[in-house]
């Protein structure tokens, strides 16, 4: 314990452990100021952390690398060597001293997010635990791998060579995994890395295979550096090598291949509650209120409707930000994961939006603008509402003059039919929608004379 307080007060390990702290807030507050999204569940809280983690990453493996080249800059590595004291006790002491450090400072910032959540009146659940696992093991393995670097590579040029190299391989990896749809295939040696920039959602996790794959793969690391760091021949140091060899290879074994594996549902904020027939997620159950009164009087209205759904249920689909929405004859859903989310309207501006396409969303992906569908939620939904009314998440078409005076010719055609004949037409324009039909060919069916 005295030689671990010597190395606390003579090497960079508190200020590297206060690097992380510094770094990761800054960068989170910078990233992260305009969302709303994560303080509502710890787990998203410290998965956020994942972003500014690209930076700090690189930072953290330049001061590691800087400390394991002290010994060469003092140029006392020939005395030590011939000390009767074994080597990889002394160093030991000195990775013991810097990556526990950074190990504590790493979980110290993923239990104040999580305090942080707490305090806001969050929700706070078990699930932050393994993603706090990945985060301290990769923060602790990447310090041993610098001082191993930094010890066998004493050169000026090993910081700034490993800090910018860290760097291009966290932004490389955070490429990799970018993905356009939930079916797209991304690199799973990326995943070895611990960057990640998690959608804007407040009930999505990494799968239990990523943090499997991260933790066997970091655990391997961090073996392979501590060997690496005490060897003192050729061969000890290929021998070195074995673990992170095991690691990798079992790692990639397990990793998914599929976005739609990468991020999933968090199994514990995502439980849905419910009141009668209408059901939030656990994480938004202070919304269950508002949601059930608005729920109820969709359901009564779109009884008229043959086959008329029986629920109203939140999305909470982990892809919902890639995807078109989920349909169901028998469900109408909450998108909360959308922009404007539906928990945040008012009561009346939610009833608009579960009402519009007849209890069905439409067929458009996030970040796209499809005029035709547009029109087919306007339309359908001024039918159950007796009049065209402002869709909160549609408020652009509303405000542009052109779209608006199709929609408001398309709407005098409509109600120009028999009560008979339109109710038909929204019953098939609802068939369609649930088919995922093409939105031009709804829009014809409600609107031709």
């Amino acid at each position: 314990m005295t030689g671990l307080r010597i190395e606390l007060r003579r090497s960079t390990a508190l200020w590297a452990g206060l690097l992380v702290l510094v770094s990761s807030t800054g960068m989170l507050l910078l990233i992260t100021s305009g969302s709303e999204r994560w303080p509502a569940n710890s787990t998203s809280a410290v998965l956020e952390l994942r972003l500014p983690l690209a930076y700090v990453w690189a930072l953290v493996v330049g001061f590691a690398v800087l400390q394991g080249m002290r010994d060469s800059r003092a140029r006392v590595t020939e005395l030590f060597t011939s000390t009767s004291r074994p080597g990889w006790v002394r160093l030991g002491t000195l990775a013991c001293a810097v990556a526990g450090a950074v190990a504590v400072a790493g979980a110290v910032m993923c239990v104040a997010l999580v305090v942080k959540v707490a305090l806001g009146g969050g929700f706070v659940s078990a699930g932050f635990v393994p993603l706090m696992v990945t985060v301290v093991l990769a923060l602790a393995s990447s310090v041993l791998f610098g001082l191993a670097v930094g010890r066998l590579l004493p050169h000026p040029l090993t910081v700034p060579v490993a800090l910018v190299a860290t760097f291009m391989v966290s932004t490389s990896a955070a490429r990799a995994l970018e993905a356009g749809s939930p079916d797209d295939e991304i690199s799973r040696l990326a995943l070895l890395t611990p960057v990640l920039d998690p959608p804007g959602s407040d009930l999505v996790t990494t799968s239990a295979s990523v943090d499997l794959g991260q933790v066997v793969w970091f655990t391997g690391l961090g073996v392979t550096a501590f060997l690496l760091l005490a060897a003192r021949t050729h061969l000890g140091r290929l021998a070195a090598l074995v673990p992170a060899g095991l690691a990798v290879v079992l790692a990639l074994s397990i990793m998914p291949v599929k976005y739609s594996d990468v991020l999933v549902t968090d199994s514990i904020a995502g439980k849905l509650v419910c009141e009668g027939t209408v059901c939030v997620s656990q994480v938004h159950a202070a919304s269950l209120p508002t949601v059930a009164a608005v729920g109820r009087d969709v359901l009564t209205t779109l009884s008229v409707l043959p086959d008329a759904p029986s629920e109203v249920r939140e999305d909470t689909s982990a892809m919902a930000h890639l995807a078109a929405p989920q349909r169901d004859r028998r469900i109408v859903y909450v998108e909360s994961q959308r922009f404007p989310s539906h928990l945040t309207m008012t009561g009346d501006q939610l009833r608009l939006e579960l009402l519009a396409g007849a209890g069905v969303a439409g067929c458009a992906t996030p970040n796209t603008f499809d005029t035709s569908g547009s029109a087919v939620r306007y339309l359908t939904a001024g039918y159950f509402n007796g009049e065209l009314a402002e869709l909160a998440s549609d408020s652009l078409t509303w405000s542009n003059s052109r779209l608006r005076a199709e929609i408001d010719e398309a709407w005098r055609t409509f109600r120009g039919q028999s009560a008979r004949e339109q109710l038909d037409r929204v019953v098939r324009a609802r068939q369609m929608l649930l088919a995922c039909e093409d939105s031009e060919r709804v829009l014809d069916v409600l609107k031709a004379s």
